[in-house]
């Protein structure tokens, strides 16, 4: 949610280009993880049309956040648009922390260390891409 809330408060005077490069990096950090859960889900007994369903109202929720995101706080002073920034990506950093780098380090720890890296690399070059 809070990274759909973020890619909301980014559409809010910004170029093109800079949502983009925000809506492809949650796409790409969250694929690898939405396909292990659907995985993970079937392999637990649920049907297919089930896990797809459930995705796609996950979907539909996350979308809506991002809208609200956008219409809520549109209009509103620099400093809250920061604010509600850093507290998306806390929340982001904070999952990753919890949730996906143990796992990722359990299941094979030498590819976590360096798929982290690049993903940090990737993260600025999107970054460099939205100031240019």
């Amino acid at each position: 949610m809070p990274e759909n809330l973020a890619l909301g408060v980014a559409l809010i005077g910004v170029a093109p280009i800079e949502v983009a490069a925000l809506a492809g990096s949650i796409l790409l950090s969250n694929l690898p993880e939405a396909a292990g859960g659907a995985k993970q889900m079937i392999d637990d007994g649920r049907s297919r049309t089930r896990v797809l369903g459930l995705w796609a109202m996950t979907a539909l929720i996350l979308s809506v956040a991002a809208i609200v995101g956008n219409i809520a706080l549109e209009g509103v002073s620099p400093h809250v648009l920061a604010a509600t920034r850093c507290f998306a990506a806390g929340a982001v950093v904070a999952s990753l922390a919890t949730e996906v780098f143990p796992k990722a380090y359990r299941e094979d720890h030498h590819m976590a260390g360096i798929a982290t890296a690049i993903g940090v690399i990737l993260a600025v070059l999107l970054g460099t891409l939205a100031a240019a």
